[in-house]
Formats: structure tokens, C-alpha cells, sequence
């Protein structure tokens, strides 16, 4: 794996190639938006002014004459409306003929063509980006921690790879669901919104273990987790497991069904990287080691590889930050790889 120093020496190199270009659309498409919004609302605030001033004309007119509009007054409102459509739609037409238009459309694209492919291959030429994939439902609930519920599930950007004998995807993932009965103007529940990492092995677990983010007490105070909405069934995880370090204990609640098992796997090492992700990300982490496969969520609530019109490519930190979760997560699961007693030929089923 690249060391930060020598992935930020690639950005620095990569975006020095790519960069004045991207950014030349970039403005030029922020500015055609610009142009296109003044063109729909300037004409559209001017219609509303003579259509208002037209009404209120109107109706001082059948005050002081006692008579209802005339035919000609109907004819003419008519005119003016189909007047102000065609125009609306002839200034759009003029738009999306400059070329701030094409700008404003393929920069997302561009941005993950240009500099987000040459990041995957630089970190490992063998690892294989595809921008539309992410994780399906079944591999987002076969974690075992996740209850099956009707969730609606979206993301994009996923890397698949190997690590000695582990097999990984890595993808940006944003998973809700709709209450059965929510108030007006409510939207559905975040289940999990962020980074999402599976690493596939040739041999099990030995029992089922699974690592949750303890909540602070003001999100304790002001919103429901994800367990408290019935999303994750702790009851049904295991019993709780009380590592000896007691930094990690004020960071994560642990459930497994074998609590020396789970104090086998839960290595010093172990719990030292994911103490320090927790610090460093500030979100909340859902891990599993179920079966073969050890799951990472982060709930970081950003989606590293989209970019916006308004925002300059100066701004390297989410590529970073991204860098740094990825290596978090590889490291993470390729030490799991050397603690031989965490590992059987057999799997388990769930009960």
C-alpha cells in the first residue's frame, strides 16, 4: 500500500497534468448555470410583474365599470402567457447551445475519468474502478448486523480488488428506509450513509463478532440510532463483550455469541487501528466478522468522488480523506490475515 506522503506527491503531480483544464470547465460551467438560472428567472419575475399589474388593472376596472372581463381581455391573457412560454423555451434552446453546457453536464464525469481512475490505479494498477457499481441489498444485510427490511439502497463508486488471499469491494453507499408511518414532510430514515468495505476470505470466522460506534449523549439526546429504530437487533447479535482496553470500550459496544472467541480476535493491534479510525473519521463504524467476510461500514455521510460546479479542485481533502479510510479498512482487514486462532475450514449458520 502507498504511504500518504507518496499519494499525496501523486496528487500533486496528477492534478498539476489535469488540473488547469478542469478547472477552466469547471468555471465555465458554473457560469453557464449562472446564466441559465438569470435567463429563466429574469423573464419569469417580469411576467408575474405584468401579469399581476394587468390583474389588479383588471379588477379596478370591474369595480368602477360593475362588468366582468371582456373576450379581448381573456384573448389577450392567453397571448401573453403562450408568449412568455415560447420564450422561455427559446431562451432555453439558445443555452444549452453554448458551450458552458457541455461543461456543466460531462464534469462529473471528467473529474472521475481524469483523476479519480489514475487514484485507484495508482494505489494498485491490479484494482478495478467501476463508477455506476456499488453493494447490493443482500451483501449490505449478509452482514448479519443489518435487519432485513425493505431499504432503499444507492451508491456508486466501487473499487474490487485482492489482498493476499482476501478478495475486497469498496464503494460509496447510502442505504434508508420509509417508516410505515412518518409525519407530513418527513423523509425516510438514514440507515447508513458513507463508506462501505467487504473483504472476502478463504477460511471462517469462528463465531460471528460485531463492533458498533457508541453514541454521544447529544446524539443520544437529539436523534434515534439506527438501533434505537429497530434497524440493528442487538438483542439478536450476541452477548456483550468487555475487551481490556478501556479506550476502545468508551468508543465500541461489542456482541458475539463467543465472548473468548471474540477476545481472540479483538487483538491489541486491532483495537489500537480502530480506535484510531474512530478518532480520526468521527463517524459512526458498523463492523462485522461474519463468516468469511469481514464487513466496514463508516457512516461519514460524504460521497469522496463527487464534485460540484461551485466547488474548486484546489480542495484536495476529500481525496485524501478517502485515501485514508481505504488504507484504514485494507490494513484492517489484511491484519486479520496473521491471527490463526480467529479461523476454521467450517462456516456457521445463523440462528
Amino acid at each position: 500500500m502507498k504511504t500518504l506522503e507518496e499519494f499525496n506527491t501523486f496528487l500533486d503531480q496528477r492534478l498539476q497534468q489535469e488540473l488547469p483544464a478542469l478547472e477552466k470547465r469547471r468555471i465555465a460551467g458554473r457560469n453557464w448555470m449562472r446564466w441559465m438560472w438569470a435567463a429563466i428567472l429574469v423573464p419569469f419575475a417580469v411576467f408575474v410583474f405584468f401579469l399581476v399589474r394587468y390583474s389588479l388593472h383588471t379588477a379596478a376596472e370591474t369595480a368602477a365599470t360593475g362588468q366582468a372581463s371582456s373576450g379581448n381581455q381573456v384573448i389577450l391573457m392567453v397571448a401573453l402567457v403562450t408568449l412568455f412560454t415560447l420564450g422561455g423555451y427559446a431562451v432555453r434552446y439558445f443555452m444549452m447551445k453554448q458551450k458552458g453546457a457541455t461543461a456543466a453536464a460531462d464534469y462529473g464525469q471528467d473529474f472521475k475519468e481524469k483523476i479519480v481512475r489514475p487514484v485507484i490505479a495508482f494505489l494498485n494498477p491490479s484494482y478495478t474502478y467501476q463508477p455506476l457499481n456499488y453493494a447490493s441489498y443482500d451483501e449490505f444485510t449478509e452482514s448479519g448486523l443489518f435487519a432485513r427490511k425493505n431499504y432503499t439502497i444507492t451508491g456508486n463508486d466501487q473499487v474490487y480488488g485482492k489482498l493476499g488471499d482476501m478478495n475486497f469491494q469498496c464503494c460509496d453507499l447510502t442505504v434508508t428506509h420509509m417508516p410505515l408511518v412518518t409525519l407530513r414532510g418527513q423523509g425516510p430514515d438514514v440507515v447508513f450513509c458513507g463508506s462501505y468495505f467487504i473483504g472476502q476470505y478463504p477460511r471462517y470466522f469462528s463465531t460471528p463478532v460485531y463492533i458498533l460506534s457508541r453514541s454521544t449523549t447529544l446524539e443520544s439526546w437529539f436523534s434515534a440510532g439506527t438501533a434505537d429504530n429497530g434497524f440493528i437487533e442487538t438483542w439478536n447479535l450476541g452477548k456483550k463483550v468487555l475487551p481490556a482496553d478501556s479506550t476502545f470500550n468508551k468508543l465500541f459496544m461489542v456482541y458475539a455469541k463467543d465472548e473468548n472467541e471474540a477476545q481472540q480476535l479483538l487483538t491489541p493491534i486491532l483495537m489500537e487501528k480502530l480506535t484510531g479510525l474512530q478518532e480520526r473519521s468521527g463517524a459512526k463504524l458498523f463492523i462485522s466478522f461474519y463468516n468469511n467476510r469481514v464487513y466496514v461500514g463508516i457512516s461519514h455521510g460524504v460521497d469522496y468522488f463527487e464534485t460540484t460546479l461551485h466547488k474548486s479542485l484546489e480542495d484536495r481533502q476529500l481525496l485524501k480523506n478517502f485515501y485514508l479510510d481505504f488504507a484504514s479498512m485494507l490494513q484492517l482487514a489484511e491484519d486479520l490475515q496473521h491471527n490463526t486462532t480467529i479461523w476454521t475450514n467450517h462456516t456457521f449458520s445463523r440462528l
